[in-house]
């Protein structure tokens, strides 16, 4: 056996039967390796054509060790360098790839396995690291049946497996795996997983389907028994055909466009809806001025509903953990009909049995000024968590609002889990018989329909005299002084610019009488909805 320092090949052809080398460099050479042979390699390795023969090249370093295949060919490589190895160029295994210890970090180039090609020993710490924009190809020449692609990151081993039935003309599949929740998935999503897969596909007339496996326990948030299978194309998220196994700590879904990403998530619905509140419409501008926002912000920066003092009348179902946004939602944004007015509660209910009598799953979400309703995040759908898709009651309510709500015998959107075709709510423009209750269940204002605003104690009626009185809480917010003003997040300021009063230009008080009452001062608004 020949033991070379540094192996370089410039010209003609070299055929090794078994050599040990600090680095190995073929430069426009054709390097052979005999069956049974092995080239040792403690340095780099660097090549601008194929490596030829049945023999392998195997990395033995003890520091990292770089590759530069230039996207050519080795046959068999094997890695036994706890130090790792890094790509500095793609490269392609023919035939074999064998870890032993350590593993290759693709950075930014690509790793294709070929069609016949074959590996063994991957597990912790041995695997093809995607830790940059490269991916892992698997070439595709006939149908496959979960074939495993040895992929991980950090230490922690999380494989794919590819299967496909179609036809092939230069097919391949690319995967990569991060080990952090998709950048993608609902704000609000409850159950998932911290890890996820994206994919591309290419040359292939048929299915192609991915499964992941995520590591047990440490990769779940959530409940896992919740998980489901879920593909992303770039806009839509789809869990059709998925599979989930908690024992095995697997899921899968149809990769049904060229390029996305797998993950796992609770089965979930978006809410793509829209309201205005009396109190904040401006008949002038057409949306809702944003007085608790702006010029400076009052609105919380968690759900207002569990606590004191909305608690007592918002009570969340299916829903445990806080609605908590970031304060930069309340900032001007781009488009400023997309600023936060404020929160509303949600109440998705049922439509079986005595529909909208059931309230499902409720959800504290953000109003913008155009009345849309968004997530957390202040763009989003809103999302409700395990939940099947179907048909729904959807009721909206605010905590100095009357509720309002759709009519379960005539409006009953359909919830899926589908962004680009889900489907307005749009309760501004229902008709009077889409709404519940009878037409003064709203209040209706340049072809509107609004919430009734007024609610100063919460006890679903707009009241200006007698027991209840919203007028008296009022007062009793200023501690009876009349002449008073209170700046804040206040219950009763009604008309929603951020302070409360009761004489003087834009008081509450007169906002109840005359715009809400109508000067009739012995009248009640009533909220009305399923029960």
């Amino acid at each position: 056996m020949k033991i070379y320092s540094n192996l370089f090949v410039t010209a003609g052809m070299l055929i090794l039967p078994a050599v040990m080398q600090a680095q190995l460099n073929v430069n426009g050479a054709q390097l052979f390796i005999e069956s049974g042979a092995a080239i040792y390699v403690q340095g780099d390795v660097t090549a601008t054509t194929d490596i030829l023969g049945p023999g392998k090249i195997l990395l033995s370093g003890s520091t990292n060790q770089n590759l530069n295949m230039n996207g050519f060919t080795i046959p068999v490589l094997e890695i036994n360098n706890t130090a790792n190895a890094t790509l500095t160029g793609d490269l392609k295994i023919g035939t074999s790839l064998i870890f032993t210890n350590g593993k290759i970090k693709t950075g930014n180039y690509n790793f294709t396995l070929s069609d016949v090609a074959t590996f063994s020993g991957a597990g912790t710490n041995k695997f093809l690291e995607t830790n940059g924009t490269g991916q892992v190809f698997k070439e595709i020449a006939s149908n496959i049946s979960s074939k495993e692609i040895p992929v991980g990151a950090g230490s922690s081993y999380r494989p794919a497996f590819i299967t496909t039935t179609g036809t092939y003309s230069s097919a391949k599949v690319g995967v990569k795996v991060l080990g952090a929740a998709s950048p993608n998935k609902p704000a609000k999503i409850s159950d998932y997983i911290k890890a996820y897969w994206p994919v591309t596909k290419s040359g292939i007339s048929g299915t192609v389907t991915i499964k992941g496996q995520y590591i047990d326990g440490s990769d779940v948030t959530g409940s896992e028994g919740n998980l489901r299978g879920y593909f992303f194309n770039g806009t839509d998220w789809s869990s059709s055909s998925e599979t989930h196994n908690a024992g095995a700590n697997q899921i899968s879904a149809i990769i049904a466009s060229n390029s996305g990403q797998l993950t796992a998530l609770d089965k979930f619905d978006l809410l793509k809806s829209k309201i205005f509140l009396q109190g904040a419409y401006n008949t002038s501008t057409g949306v809702m001025n944003d007085g608790l926002r702006s010029p400076t912000n009052v609105i919380p920066l968690s759900d207002p509903y569990r606590t004191a003092p909305y608690s007592t009348q918002f009570t969340h179902v299916a829903n445990t953990v806080t609605e908590t946004v970031p304060s930069s939602v309340f900032n001007n944004q781009a488009s400023s009909n997309n600023d936060i007015v404020d929160w509303v509660f949600i109440e998705l209910r049922n439509n079986a049995g005595s529909p909208g009598n059931s309230v499902l799953q409720t959800r504290s979400a953000l109003l913008q000024r155009d009345g849309d309703i968004v997530d957390i995040d202040g763009v989003s759908l809103v999302t409700f968590n395990n939940t099947a898709s179907d048909n729904y009651t959807i009721s909206v309510r605010h905590r100095n609002h009357l509720g309002i709500s759709t009519n379960p015998a005539v409006l009953t959107p359909a919830l899926d889990e589908t962004k680009s075709t889900a489907a307005l709510v749009d309760l501004t423009s229902a008709s009077d018989a889409q709404l519940y209750g009878t037409s003064t269940a709203f209040v209706l204002s340049s072809g509107k329909n609004l919430l009734w605003a007024g609610d100063a104690n919460g006890n679903a009626q707009v009241k200006y005299q007698g027991p209840s009185n919203d007028r008296a809480n009022i007062l009793s917010a200023l501690v009876n002084n009349e002449l008073g003003t209170k700046v804040g997040y206040e219950r009763a300021d009604l008309n929603m610019n951020g302070q409360v009063k009761y004489q003087g230009p834009s008081n509450d008080r007169a906002f109840i009488l005359s715009s809400v009452l109508l000067n009739a001062e012995l009248s009640t608004k009533s909220q009305q909805l399923p029960n």
